[in-house]
């Protein structure tokens, strides 16, 4: 990781501090989780927020092998 400073906007501060409360995360981490959704959400204009976070959290849930493949026959 790299280190910088930043000049933020008070509104945006109170913002980011709001989203570490509810999601239970330090400042930081919430930063570079609002930024990454953003920056995908630039990336990738036909999604919304939620679906972005949606991907991200089933993205997680393979990688910590919490997913089973789902076959026709459990259908």
């Amino acid at each position: 990781m790299v280190r910088k400073t930043l000049l933020l906007e008070e509104e945006m501060v109170k913002q980011i501090d709001l989203l570490s409360r509810r999601e239970d995360r330090d400042f930081s981490s919430s930063l570079r989780h609002a930024l990454r959704i953003g920056l995908l959400a630039l990336q990738n204009p036909e999604l919304t927020a939620a679906e972005i976070k949606d991907i991200l959290e089933a993205r997680a849930e393979l990688e910590a092998g919490l997913v089973e493949e789902l076959s026709l026959e459990d259908l």
